[in-house]
């Protein structure tokens, strides 16, 4: 089984609709999928299955308890962990601290960085690419981008939205 753990410690950047939209995604594909969720919000639609290929999980925007767990579980598993963000400035302001618990939990090389909620070709999008980079982060940076979506913030299933996360799934999943 593979282990996705959407995980940023701030809220808002997109967790909970990549972890949606990526296990409906996985099912359409014909994948067993489990998800679930140490969020307090419960954005995600819970589901359990014990003869699962995939187990998403939705987090807190924090390093909780039970993040904790998770991640330092996830060191010796077959797992990734997807960390959405958006690219305003203060999105980039926890970025240190986050490595320095990724590295103490020594999940670094299994993190995925992926921008959220931004246009595909925008200066400030290669402006943060850049600050990842020089941050060392720059081959853990996914290339896709999920744009700006109106399906997304509406939860709604079209061919655009099931083409937009295949393509991300099919990046992360390489």
């Amino acid at each position: 089984m593979q282990h996705l753990i959407f995980f940023n410690t701030k809220g808002g950047s997109g967790k909970s609709t990549l972890c949606e939209y990526s296990a409906r995604e996985l099912q359409r594909l014909g994948h067993n999928v489990s998800v679930e969720n140490t969020d307090q919000q419960q954005h995600v639609t819970l589901i359990q299955n014990d003869a699962a290929d995939f187990c998403l999980y939705d987090t807190a925007g924090a390093f909780t308890h039970e993040n904790v767990k998770l991640l330092r579980a996830a060191r010796d598993a077959n797992s990734l962990i997807i960390v959405p963000m958006n690219t305003g400035k203060n999105d980039l302001k926890e970025l240190p601290f986050l490595v320095s618990k990724l590295v103490e939990y020594q999940v670094r090389e299994k993190t995925r960085f992926v921008f959220t909620k931004t246009r595909t070709k925008g200066r400030i999008l290669e402006s943060r690419r850049e600050t990842l980079v020089a941050a060392g982060l720059g081959l853990l940076t996914l290339i896709w981008v999920m744009p700006v979506l109106d399906d997304f913030a509406e939860m709604r299933q079209s061919a655009r939205t099931r083409n937009v996360i295949s393509t991300f799934l099919k990046e992360v999943l390489k």
